[in-house]
């Protein structure tokens, strides 16, 4: 008996520590692809912004008001707070960029959506497609359709936003996704003016 309890407190050690090594990794792990998506989000915006004067990150909270846009869109948020940006261009307008994730069929697509002062879409990009299938809604040809895209535009997919053949739950989480946020870029803008 003696024996068998000391083989299981062993057992039990050793397993004890394999988890905290595989915490650790998958916590470096998740660290490096998170400053990669960052890094490449940032890459996007001078893409598509290569005269900017200044662009300035912030983590924006989520707060009750801006959650309910969850309910109009039928759309949870992956995180309590959001990666945004305003960018300062040459001409002293600004941009505002919001770094997002939707859920696709098994796994979260995380994009970009970049916002004028009058509050409607200028750019929209996918920063990491994790899926097999339906990558299209990555495309810039598909993406654009949204520019000029405001809160109370037409999000419905077959009617204001064309679907992909093969890819239509993403076509519905992206058409969702970007929905949700055009609905909170005036409190994004406001906590700006704020601060």
């Amino acid at each position: 008996m003696f024996i068998f309890l000391g083989s299981l407190f062993f057992v039990n050690y050793y397993i004890k520590k394999l988890f905290n090594y595989i915490y650790i990794l998958i916590f470096l792990t998740s660290s490096l692809l998170a400053s990669k998506i960052m890094e490449d989000s940032v890459n996007q915006i001078n893409e598509f912004y290569p005269d900017n004067i200044n662009i300035e990150h912030k983590l924006y909270k989520l707060t009750k008001e801006d959650k309910k846009s969850q309910n109009v869109v039928r759309q949870k948020y992956f995180r309590k707070e959001l990666n945004v940006w305003r960018i300062q261009l040459s001409d002293s307008t600004y941009r505002f960029a919001i770094l997002d994730n939707v859920k696709g069929k098994s796994m979260p697509i995380t994009f970009l959506t970049i916002f004028n002062e009058e509050k409607k879409l200028s750019n929209a990009a996918v920063i990491k497609y994790r899926e097999a299938y339906g990558g299209e809604v990555g495309r810039q040809s598909w993406l654009t359709q949204f520019n000029e895209y405001t809160d109370e535009s037409n999000y419905k997919v077959g009617d204001g936003v064309s679907g992909i053949s093969g890819a239509t739950i993403s076509v519905y989480s992206m058409s969702k996704g970007i929905h949700k946020l055009s609905i909170i870029i005036d409190s994004i803008i406001g906590s700006y003016n704020e601060s």
